[in-house]
């Protein structure tokens, strides 16, 4: 189910995760995930795929997420305990 379990911390990680991808070493999500393999979803789970190679654009599972923040190299998203509610305008 998941590429990769752990700890991304450096471009240098993440560099070396998709390497792993591309040698075939670790597997890439080719499809969308099932209700069932959603709810097997943790904390340091680590996904990937190539856009062009799968019918996945942008990332869904089933959570409430913040908008992103950027954080270094990265961009950061913080899991909603509680569905957001729509404003009013």
């Amino acid at each position: 189910m998941e590429t990769y379990y752990g700890y991304i911390d450096t471009i240098e990680d993440s560099l070396f995760v998709f390497e792993a991808c591309r040698l075939g070493k670790i597997p890439k999500i080719s499809k969308r995930l099932s209700e069932s393999d959603r709810k097997k979803i943790r904390s340091g789970s680590v996904f990937v795929w190539d856009e062009t190679k799968s019918s996945i654009k942008r990332w869904t599972d089933g959570i409430n997420w913040s908008a992103s923040r950027v954080a270094g190299p990265f961009l950061a998203y913080v899991e909603w305990s509680e569905p957001r509610r729509a404003t009013k305008k």
